[in-house]
C-alpha cells in the first residue's frame, strides 16, 4: 500500500490570527488520520 501524506502550510489568513491556523491544521491533521494519511508535515517559513 501507498503511504500518504500532508502538508499543510498553516497560512494566516487576512481576518484570521495565528490561533486560528494552527486551530484548522490541528482539524486537518484528524481528519488526515482518520482518512488513513501517515504522516502531517507542517511547513516552515522565516521572513
Amino acid at each position: 500500500m501507498i503511504q500518504l501524506s500532508v502538508l499543510d502550510l498553516a497560512y494566516i489568513g487576512e481576518g484570521f490570527s495565528p490561533a486560528d491556523a494552527l486551530t484548522n491544521a490541528l482539524d486537518l491533521a484528524q481528519h488526515a488520520e482518520a482518512a488513513g494519511f501517515t504522516r502531517f508535515w507542517l511547513a516552515e517559513h522565516h521572513n
